[in-house]
């Protein structure tokens, strides 16, 4: 489980809060009466019990530190064996939509681990104000020949999703990122039977997910192929609310073995909102329940 780390800093607060009183109480309670000093003393006490409080909290975050250590250690230790050849033959495409590169690299070393083919990788950035809505414009009147489409933005997502899946137009992919609109990494030539979409931001933006997730997954599940939306744990901002209302496999914790082993099955078509987070209704597929 992740730690919480508020409750240890409030307690911090709070004994720098009463230190701060007392030093303060203490210096114009010097030569006061018998009750001003017996004040300063209760003070004194509640300060050594905070300190004795915050001494006792750092300790059992260590231990939960080193707990979550040696777990993580043995689930990276068994990930191998659990999902070894469960993908084999199977070519796969990653697009990234949200802010977290490292989450993308889980995610390919979970599917390449199971023997999957990670055929390409797809990064579409903050496609927000004029010069995005110029330049995406451009581009879709260049790969489609419509001009001046109401919302272009996501008139390119829809491309990027269509492209991605059925291999049929590397050319409109290189168009798109000479427009800046993507960034392509890999071979756009054949069909894929999964896409797995990583999101999660850094900060609040409700807004990109729902102009560039949502329209993106629209088009890949119009093709019939296998879509899993992702993100890392310490998300920022979440975006698998948003993309449970597509009603596509979640994973809410693509940067632990556990999450990585989820998103295997997830491929599979091991259906479920997988993860630690609120979001989450379980946290192994269906697989290993039924193997109690």
């Amino acid at each position: 489980m992740p730690v919480d780390f508020r409750y240890h800093l409030t307690s911090l607060i709070a004994v720098f809060l009463a230190l701060a009183l007392g030093l303060l109480l203490g210096s114009n309670f010097i030569g006061g009466s018998s009750i001003e000093k017996q004040v300063a003393k209760s003070l004194e006490r509640q300060f050594s019990q905070l300190r004795e409080e915050n001494r006792r909290q750092q300790e059992s975050i260590e231990e939960l530190r080193e707990r979550l250590k040696k777990s993580e250690e043995f689930e990276r230790g068994v990930l191998p064996s659990l999902v070894d050849k469960r993908l084999s033959w199977r070519r796969v495409a990653i697009v990234q939509t949200g802010d977290y590169s490292e989450a993308v690299q889980n995610a390919k070393s979970a599917l390449e681990a199971a023997g999957a083919r990670v055929t390409s990788v797809t990064t579409i950035p903050n496609l927000s104000g004029r010069s995005a809505l110029e330049r995406a414009n451009r581009a879709v009147e260049l790969i489609t020949s419509e001009s001046g489409v109401l919302d272009p933005i996501t008139r390119v997502v829809q491309i990027v999703g269509n492209c991605i899946v059925t291999g049929s137009n590397p050319e409109a992919m290189e168009i798109l990122e000479k427009e800046g609109l993507v960034t392509t990494s890999g071979d756009y030539n054949r069909r894929v039977s999964a896409v797995v979409v990583v999101g999660g931001g850094s900060v609040q933006n409700e807004k990109r997910a729902l102009t560039v997730d949502l329209p993106l997954l629209e088009a890949l599940k119009s093709q019939n192929v296998v879509v899993i939306g992702c993100e890392p744990l310490y998300a920022g901002y979440s975006y698998i609310p948003t993309y449970q209302k597509k009603q596509i496999s979640t994973i809410d914790n693509i940067d632990t073995p556990m999450g990585q082993v989820a998103l295997v099955f997830a491929v599979l078509e091991d259906t479920g909102n997988f993860g630690l987070k609120d979001s989450a209704d379980r946290i192994l597929p269906k697989y290993f329940e039924n193997r109690r």
